[in-house]
């Protein structure tokens, strides 16, 4: 059985890994940036941040586990408008943005970003929907 030093140290790793993904999400009012957070088994989580400014978002895997981070990116009505999956499981992240020509989101639209975990074979789990954001300039 694990000593409650051990399990309180897991439970911080995705408060920490939030707390500087969010910091470096800062800017402008006009990049403004909407954040989420999904916790998963064992201590592993997903945390994402979109910010307008360029259409990025980042997707973070916050536990070096053997489970991924998931982010689907949603029209406020459901519909699916594109999936990343973070390419490490190391608390590294994935960042993709409308300069690839591919991530580009409509302006002046509402989005939601479905957060999740995911292990290799197996389908998405822990998924949380964040709040209704607004794509606007």
């Amino acid at each position: 059985m694990k000593s409650t030093r051990t399990r309180m140290a897991r439970a911080a790793v995705p408060a920490v890994a939030l707390g500087a993904l969010m910091a470096s999400g800062t800017g402008t009012a006009s990049a403004a940036t909407t954040w989420w957070y999904s916790g998963g088994p064992h201590g592993s989580g997903t945390a994402a941040t979109f910010r307008a400014e360029g259409d990025q978002l980042k997707v973070c895997d916050v536990n070096s586990d053997g489970y991924r981070a998931l982010v689907d990116v949603q029209t406020a009505a459901d519909a699916h408008v594109y999936r990343v999956t973070d390419s490490y499981n190391d608390n590294k992240c994935t960042t993709v943005s409308e300069a690839s020509g591919r991530y580009n989101l409509a302006e002046k639209r509402s989005y939601r970003l479905r957060v999740c975990v995911i292990k290799a074979g197996q389908s998405p789990s822990y998924c949380k929907t964040s709040a209704t954001f607004n794509n606007g300039r």
